[in-house]
């Protein structure tokens, strides 16, 4: 498997900074080595030059706005350097690069995107919908095509998502009318407590079926927070019931037997939070075996 490294140390407040360092941290720890050992060839684009956020601006439902802009538009140039053979794994930093992502990864592989997003939350708020201004609690609505227009490479693009074309799996924490968004798009929705009661297998290959007959390529995001944080404590907004690592591997690899597997994102690990790098330690076991074979 030919794999492309991309290093996207994006975070949208300051009080978040520690997953603008998650990058630096896991490369420091050996993750491209990790990589590098289960790809022929070992592509690294480096890390892009993103915002380095001290004080927050904007008004209190979308802060930091123009600086997400202007980072968005850097991810899409990142984005779409890639070739359209490479298999993209994407280290974050915040949910939040995915628009520039996805909108760059649509200029280079062919056909409708898909992707199955990992998270203890939605990410489907607006502007309208948020109780804090938080664009990372806002990415995947704006992928779809909500909220307030992007930059016009960007916006080119929108929707970057249909949202029948979006598997949310592990959630356990919606904002109220988050929810009532979530419940009334045609997205799907396997809450963390569905995967437990129905069993992680079943909703693996469910996910699966249902994004390959929809898609032409498929991404994987992974928001370390969908996982149970007795397991990886080291992220922002630890939700209990979350997702196991095991749990987590059966529905990547759930994604890789379609064949349509195309990027990779790991996001929401925060360094400053990580005494003695348990959480690194497991992350990068978790990567090796998703990418041994």
């Amino acid at each position: 498997m030919k794999i492309t490294l991309i290093g996207l140390p994006f975070y949208s407040l300051s009080k978040y900074r520690g997953m603008g360092m998650a990058v630096k941290t896991l490369r420091a720890a050996g993750i491209a080595d990790v990589l590098r050992r289960h790809a022929k060839p070992f592509n690294d684009l480096g890390d892009v030059p993103l915002s380095e956020i001290n004080a927050d601006s904007g008004p209190s439902n979308l802060r930091n706005f123009s600086q997400f802009l202007q980072d968005t538009d850097s991810v899409q140039k990142a984005a779409s350097k890639v070739d359209s053979d490479d298999f993209v794994f994407c280290l974050g930093g915040e949910c939040t690069f995915i628009a520039g992502s996805l909108a760059g990864f649509k200029g280079k592989f062919k056909g409708k995107p898909g992707i199955l997003w990992m998270d203890a939350h939605g990410d489907f708020n607006t502007p309208e919908t948020t109780v804090s201004g938080f664009i990372g609690g806002m990415c995947l609505a704006f992928a779809c095509g909500h909220g307030p227009k992007l930059t016009p490479t960007v916006e080119n693009s929108r929707p970057i998502l249909e949202e029948e074309n979006v598997v949310h799996v592990g959630s356990r924490t919606l904002d109220p009318l988050e929810s009532k968004a979530m419940s009334s798009s045609p997205l799907k929705l396997y809450p963390a407590s569905t995967a437990h009661e129905e069993g992680v297998s079943k909703v693996a290959a469910e996910a699966a079926d249902y994004l390959a007959a929809r898609s032409d390529w498929i991404t994987c995001h992974l928001d370390v927070d969908s996982i149970d944080p007795s397991i990886i404590p080291a992220v922002n907004f630890p939700e209990k019931g979350g997702l196991t690592l095991e749990e987590v591997k059966t529905v990547v690899k759930a994604l890789q037997q379609t064949g349509k597997l195309k990027v990779f994102d790991l996001t929401a690990y925060n360094p400053t939070l990580d005494r003695n790098q348990d959480s690194a330690k497991r992350l990068l076991k978790l990567v090796a075996e998703l990418f041994s074979s």
